[in-house]
């Protein structure tokens, strides 16, 4: 067996662990064992697997603070850190923001146009899908300050609720958030410009 067999074992077993515990409702037991797999792969030098496995966690709870301060210190290595740096700044500028996942995320169509929704919290998000392969959103008004990189942690639940995590080509949309520029989303939850 050589190193990285090791690595990978170390990492899979403890998303296993995750996997098994969140199938049992244990979102607390889940979120220590995807921060415990994002700090393995971190402290092997596995950055995008790292930030992956932050954002699973991150999934169970969108504005926990201590994925968020891993994930900005990810920012570096990443050229769309900047859009972590910007979410730890959302938080400290709104402290009352409520705690909510996204697991369970949907998108609603009806008579006033499309959301997303989360459980616990309702419509995050409005939607509108002007070509084939681009999404535009913008964030609810409760949320107006909303970063970029939660709209994106949020939209990929949305787009893909049973994400494929081990692809080598996974499927990919456009999205536009608040009129920024478009950045291309893809089922492992990565984004580029």
């Amino acid at each position: 067996m050589t190193d990285a067999d090791t690595v990978n074992a170390d990492i899979r077993e403890l998303v296993a662990e995750a996997e098994r515990v969140l199938r049992e409702h244990d979102l607390p037991a889940a979120r220590t064992a995807f921060v415990a797999a994002g700090d393995c792969a971190r402290d092997y030098g596995l950055w995008r697997a790292a930030a992956r496995l932050y954002r699973r966690g991150l999934e169970l709870d969108v504005v926990d603070r201590e994925i968020i301060e891993r994930l900005a210190r990810l920012a570096v290595r990443f050229p769309n850190g900047g859009d972590w740096l910007e979410y730890r700044r959302a938080l400290d500028a709104h402290p009352a923001w409520p705690h909510f996942g996204c697991r369970g995320t949907q998108v609603v169509i009806g008579d006033d146009g499309t959301v997303v929704t989360c459980p616990d919290v309702g419509v995050v998000l409005e939607l509108m899908m002007s070509a084939s392969d681009l999404v535009e959103i913008h964030p609810d008004a409760r949320f107006a300050d909303m970063p970029r990189a939660m709209a994106l942690v949020i939209m990929r639940r949305a787009m893909w609720l049973s994400p494929r995590e081990h692809t080598t080509e996974p499927m990919s949309v456009r999205v536009v958030f608040a009129g920024r520029p478009a950045v291309v989303l893809d089922e492992l939850g990565d984004w580029t410009p």
